[in-house]
């Protein structure tokens, strides 16, 4: 039983291998795209630059939306353990609602960026 185990098992690491050279075999026959004219070097580092500013803002946008779901807990659970206090909860509501406006702030300028980013980059 054990012999039988080991022939299967160096059977499907041959089968293995022989499909991973295969691949590579095939490789050589991929012909790279013909460039027709050579790229300039400032036309690249513009659009670098732009994407960079892209990633940035996105990221911000991102950080916005992670304080707005911290507010969204922090401000609920103000409302609720208020217990009767009528200034905590209205701090709590307070804190719901910019969380609200963080929140709309920060999906308002993902898409933004988004939509420049595919109409205009």
């Amino acid at each position: 039983m054990e012999l039988k185990n080991k022939i299967k098992l160096k059977f499907i690491v041959a089968v293995g291998i022989l499909f991973v050279l295969s691949g590579t075999v095939f490789a050589q026959f991929v012909e790279a795209p013909e460039v027709s004219e050579p790229a300039n070097a400032p036309a690249i580092q513009s659009n670098l630059q732009i994407g960079n500013i892209f990633n940035v803002l996105i990221i911000i946008s991102a950080l916005m939306f992670i304080i707005s779901i911290f507010g969204f807990a922090a401000g609920f659970l103000k409302m609720v353990t208020s217990g009767g206090d009528e200034i905590t909860a209205e701090t709590g509501s307070n804190m719901l609602v910019l969380s609200g406006w963080i929140f709309g702030a920060s999906v308002l300028s993902f898409l933004v960026v988004n939509v420049i980013k595919y109409f205009i980059y």
